[in-house]
């Protein structure tokens, strides 16, 4: 019997120095994280990110996790805690933006949220907030308006 053995290596792709606050204590420091390192707002196809933190929320890495069309973006929670295992993240915020400008979620954007905190419960990874960017510095937070 052939059995093959894989060995994981982590490699840091790279550095970047951002004005930020590094602890997330509100959803705007969220987005304006989103804002800083993605440029969500200027983006003309929706994007899914995440930031990822450590048990004092604390930001400790961030990744694109899909670049979508105008007004959709496929999301695989395999894609997202993938990259929150490899930062041996605590916690994650995710984001995307609406290229239309209105922050307000869809139905899509909140079934996904459910699926992927059911995810993170099994994991032991929390989904603190989901922020959208709109347009004109709006943004919407799923932690400041639960549905």
């Amino acid at each position: 019997m052939l059995i093959t053995f894989q060995k994981l290596a982590i490699v840091k792709e790279e550095r970047k120095r951002y004005s930020l606050e590094p602890f997330v204590q509100a959803p705007a420091d969220a987005a304006h994280a989103f804002q800083a390192i993605f440029e969500l707002e200027n983006a003309a196809e929706e994007m899914f990110c995440a930031l990822f933190l450590n048990t004092k929320h604390k930001i400790i890495g961030a990744a694109e996790i899909s670049h979508g069309t105008l007004n959709s973006s496929v999301v695989h929670p395999r894609e997202l805690f993938k990259r929150a295992l490899f930062h041996n993240a605590a916690a994650v915020i995710i984001g995307h933006n609406h290229p239309s400008g209105d922050p307000e979620p869809s139905r899509e954007d909140i079934e996904l949220l459910t699926k992927l905190k059911e995810a993170g419960e099994i994991l032991g990874i929390s989904i603190i907030d989901q922020i959208i960017i709109g347009g004109d510095g709006n943004f919407y937070s799923f932690s400041q308006h639960p549905k």
